[in-house]
């Protein structure tokens, strides 16, 4: 019996199915950014290590990404054995590397995180109602969005995704939260622990988490969303 060893995947590969997974692609922003049309989609190169290193983007129609990285003679350095031989020059490169990835990414890419009609009718919901957007402010936590207002710049809502363990639940299924401020003493008769939670990463004695999952009704979400705008106004 013959078995075929499956070739793992190097740091760049996972670098660029990491920082790219969850967007979406912004086709008409490829052209202002400086990207060229080739024959499979659009094409970017920038240097890397003060001009010691190439790195060439391939960005598709369906948002997919291919990127290779050459040193000055045109060979691919991502296998290279070589490049371990100087660690420093090589914690140079992935930082490099990965910082150009996010450029791309950031510039040419919107964030498409959360995905079930809950959330998406209440991203809806903040633009047309209030004309407030979601901003993501962590790179390593791409899936997490504030919202703020204009006026005191305070949040009021913040979008996420996390395993229902992390609420205190019993599996490990990611679920869609909203976190909302809440009116002082309202929280101990909100909390149910099965869609309403005390607040995941954030202040539990005026914030709650609320499962996008469905079992919440949308006018009590709007509801409570626009109490918690409210009370960001103070």
């Amino acid at each position: 019996m013959f078995f075929h060893r499956i070739p793992r995947k190097t740091w760049y590969e996972k670098a660029v199915e990491r920082v790219f997974r969850d967007r979406k692609l912004c086709e008409e922003k490829l052209l202002p950014f400086g990207c060229v049309r080739g024959e499979n989609g659009f094409l970017y190169r920038t240097k890397l290590l003060n001009g010691r290193r190439c790195m060439e983007f391939e960005i598709h129609a369906d948002g997919s990404v291919c990127v290779a990285m050459h040193d000055a003679d045109g060979r691919d350095i991502r296998h290279s054995a070589r490049e371990a031989a100087d660690k420093l020059q090589e914690r140079a490169l992935r930082r490099e590397y990965e910082e150009e990835l996010w450029h791309v990414a950031e510039c040419c890419f919107e964030p498409d995180f959360f995905h079930g009609d809950p959330a998406r009718s209440l991203v809806a919901h903040v633009r047309e109602v209030y004309g407030d957007e979601l901003e993501f402010l962590w790179r390593k936590s791409p899936g997490s969005a504030i919202v703020r207002r204009k006026d005191t710049e305070k949040w009021y809502a913040v979008f996420l995704a996390v395993p229902r363990l992390k609420l205190g639940g019993s599996s490990k299924e990611r679920v869609e939260v909203l976190n909302l401020r809440v009116c002082p003493g309202e929280l101990d008769g909100l909390v149910d622990h099965r869609s309403r939670f005390p607040a995941y990463h954030m202040n539990k004695k005026s914030w709650v988490s609320l499962c996008l999952d469905g079992t919440i009704p949308f006018e009590e979400l709007t509801a409570r969303l626009e109490t918690s705008r409210r009370l960001a106004g103070k």
